[in-house]
């Protein structure tokens, strides 16, 4: 046995009493959940909830203050050099703002996606093989977007860039990916194309999706459980369709809260 890594089943993440204080503000506390492997999971909450503070600590964007981080029995929490940028290659994040580079075209920002992938410097220099620039095409192809692969990231729609994006996160060849508010700043039609993706990509690869929604509709349709954050805390943990009023009111707090989710 490897150090810091204890028995767990294939594929299977878990936390364990995680924290986050960032002063005297505790943004996560007391976090526990298990995900097993192919598992599709919407993560709701009011703003400030924690939500975008859980997938950062599951990526070790940020380090939690305690409590635990495994997968496959491998301790997260206290990985790092080569190690830490294995599991983030593993663990792909997607974000609100997309983070593509405008000017660079579509193709190389979904390339970027292999700079985790040995060898790394001549990547760093925008030298990738033809296996790199392949698996991109594909993932462009997956996502319906090949025939954009030579247009600037900043000529394409919100949506288009978000499933760049996706693709982006697709080359790293991840286990994972966290999503973190894929869908907040784009229109209804946009939403749909990119929840869409992100499902397929669950169910026809086999890839563990855990996503921040604030659309509890769209938690709903999408994903095979909800876990519902307050204050750091998690007070629903369960099936979609368990979510009834009563548990959408220890999520959000008020009726008010609930109507803007809705």
């Amino acid at each position: 046995m490897i150090p810091n890594q204890v028995r767990s089943a294939p594929g299977l993440l878990v936390t364990k009493n995680l924290e986050r204080r960032f002063g005297e503000s505790i943004a996560v506390s007391g976090v526990s959940f298990e995900v097993p492997r192919g598992q599709m999971v919407a993560i709701i909450g009011r703003s400030g909830a924690g939500k975008s503070t859980l997938l950062n600590l599951t990526n070790r964007l940020l380090d939690p203050t305690s409590g635990s981080i495994f997968y496959e029995g491998l301790d997260i929490a206290r990985l790092n050099g080569d190690a830490l940028l294995a599991w983030r290659r593993n663990c792909a994040m997607i974000f609100q703002r997309f983070n593509l580079v405008d000017r660079l075209d579509v193709l190389t920002n979904v390339l970027t996606g292999r700079l985790n992938h040995p060898p790394r410097w001549p990547k760093l220099f925008g030298r990738f093989s033809e296996e790199d620039r392949d698996r991109a095409i594909d993932a462009l192809y997956t996502l319906g977007l090949d025939d954009q692969a030579l247009k600037r990231a900043d000529q394409l729609s919100g949506g288009q860039q978000q499933r760049v994006a996706i693709a982006r996160a697709l080359v790293q060849e991840p286990k994972i990916i966290l999503a973190d508010e894929p869908v907040a700043s784009l229109d209804p039609i946009n939403s749909k194309s990119v929840m869409d993706a992100l499902r397929t990509i669950n169910q026809e690869r086999d890839i563990t999706v855990l996503c921040n929604l604030h659309s509890v509709p769209l938690a709903k349709e999408y994903c095979d459980r909800i876990i519902g954050l307050n204050a750091g805390k998690i007070v629903f943990d369960g099936a979609c369709a368990d979510l009834g009023e009563e548990e959408l009111v220890e999520v959000y707090g008020s009726l008010t809260a609930i109507e803007d989710a809705l």
